[in-house]
């Protein structure tokens, strides 16, 4: 977003209310692409297929508020800086509390969105210089209706479910929506191996490995026993002769 003008997703309920922001937003010439969500559920599949830089969002939408977006977008490797846009105040508390970028009241004033845009994009550039660009410590996740943080090296291995990744850690399991190639890139090599197209697992919880036949598995520390697809073989034997592994060598049946 630092050469280019960043994208914008509108969400509101409101027709009068949405066509209000574009032209805001328009007339601010901040911009690049500006998209529209008429409510809470579709605003959530804009930012899964759009991944949008920044969100002007409504709070008090019926079904799903806006403060539910905000949570989704905590789940999401790359958070868009969000806008609050709301006729109440009484949410202010709790829309920091969710890392909103500034909390506008309705009717917007060009020039408070103006200042607030310009933070954003300010705020998204200070992340992106900070930010190491191919590992992560930490990972948002959704847990029941709200979201936390998960520490990445607590994930002990990781499955491929569709379009999500299930993160397994401490006798519990998460789904990120992920792809297995993105994933792959922000954990730290060191710490994790990819054993399948479909698996990732952390070297140190990996007791042996085991050959039955032709086919190989990873055994885990707590007996789990996963398949090693044939063209991360030679990858999983190569680090284990290394002992980067965190068991025994190979073991054949």
């Amino acid at each position: 977003m630092a050469t280019e003008s960043p994208s914008v997703l509108i969400v509101d309920d409101e027709p009068l209310a949405r066509s209000r922001l574009k032209a805001l937003c328009e007339r601010t010439r901040l911009f690049g692409e500006i998209e529209l969500a008429s409510g809470g559920r579709q605003a959530v599949e804009k930012i899964r297929l759009r991944q949008p830089d920044i969100l002007l969002l409504d709070v008090d939408m019926p079904e799903f508020s806006g403060l539910k977006v905000a949570e989704f977008c905590q789940t999401l490797v790359q958070i868009p800086e969000i806008i609050f846009t709301t006729a109440h105040s009484t949410y202010a508390v709790q829309a920091f509390r969710v890392e909103a970028t500034d909390y506008l009241l309705k009717p917007v004033k060009e020039s408070l969105l103006r200042e607030a845009v310009q933070r954003a994009i300010a705020n998204r550039a200070l992340n992106d210089n900070n930010r190491e660009p191919d590992v992560v410590q930490r990972l948002w996740v959704q847990d029941g209706s709200g979201a936390l943080q998960l520490i990445v090296s607590d994930i002990e291995w990781v499955e491929a479910e569709r379009d999500y990744m299930r993160l397994y850690l401490l006798g519990r399991s998460f789904l990120v929506h992920q792809s297995m190639r993105s994933l792959e890139s922000l954990l730290p090599d060191g710490l994790f191996v990819r054993v399948h197209r479909s698996t990732i697992v952390r070297r140190d919880c990996i007791a042996e490995v085991r050959r039955k036949g032709r086919k190989r598995y990873v055994i885990l520390q707590d007996g789990k026993q996963l398949p090693i697809g044939p063209r991360y073989a030679d990858r999983i034997a190569g680090t284990a002769q290394a002992g980067r592994l965190g068991g025994s060598d190979t073991v054949t049946e």
